[in-house]
């Protein structure tokens, strides 16, 4: 960062605003412009705030966040768990963000398969967040839906169901059925219901979360792109059902 920046009684606001551009910018399917506004904003906090502060552990998230949409997982991982200690350092191991670490640091544990480690760290997510926001709330219902993706995937399908229908209920209740994050669970669970065979009722809940994400959220964002994909692939799968059904 220039020394221009760092003399700049705003500095800190121009970090700030790198990362509200940087996140429209992601939301668009604009990576390669939000990665570098990441990392300028990543290299402004450190300069200006030192490299212990607790928004310098928040924008090694945005920027790894991003790099792991685009399958970068060794950087992401070094960012998360630089992030973590960070967080436990800076503002002790009860705290919100710790939690949102874990949770992060989880994802990439699992899209790299390390499931056992991916496992634990979503437990312990989950825990914490339920000690912190109680037991229903938004980001406990994320968790509960991040980990029924995992245990989908060591064929623990019946927990799984349960965690994706847990979660979906909960945002439903808390946050509303037309929400995003509710919408992206229910696209989750269509995806989860399609591969188990129960197609009508995959493509009921695929519809659903498709119409409220391309009403609600910008063409290139990732929850839209994934019930979007959802959808598509589910509609033929109800087509070749029922052909094969009437050919009984």
């Amino acid at each position: 960062m220039s020394p221009k920046l760092k003399q700049t009684p705003g500095a800190a606001r121009q970090a700030s605003r790198w990362l509200e551009r940087a996140n429209e910018l992601k939301d668009r399917g604009k990576l390669a412009p939000a990665e570098a506004l990441y990392r300028k904003a990543l290299a402004a906090r450190i300069e200006l705030l030192g490299p212990g502060h607790p928004d310098v552990a928040q924008s090694m998230n945005f920027l790894a966040n991003l790099l792991q949409e685009q399958d970068q997982h060794d950087e992401a991982e070094r960012l998360y768990r630089e992030s973590l200690k960070l967080r436990k350092r800076a503002l002790g191991a009860g705290h919100r963000d710790v939690a949102s670490s874990l949770s992060n640091l989880a994802n990439v544990m699992q899209s790299t398969g390390r499931f056992a480690e991916g496992e634990r760290l979503y437990r312990q997510s989950l825990a914490l967040r339920k000690k912190v926001y109680g037991p229903r709330h938004q980001n406990v219902a994320m968790c509960l839906s991040n980990l029924a993706i995992l245990l989908e995937t060591t064929n623990r399908c019946a927990q799984a169901e349960l965690l994706f229908r847990k979660a979906l209920t909960m945002l439903e209740q808390v946050v509303g059925p037309e929400h995003e994050l509710t919408a992206y669970t229910r696209s989750n669970l269509a995806d989860f219901l399609s591969r188990r065979g129960n197609q009508d009722e995959a493509l009921t809940l695929a519809r659903g979360a498709f119409e409220a994400l391309k009403k609600n959220l910008p063409a290139g964002h990732r929850y839209r792109k994934w019930a979007s994909a959802v959808f598509k692939n589910i509609k033929p799968r109800v087509a070749k059902h029922k052909s094969a059904a009437s050919s009984r």
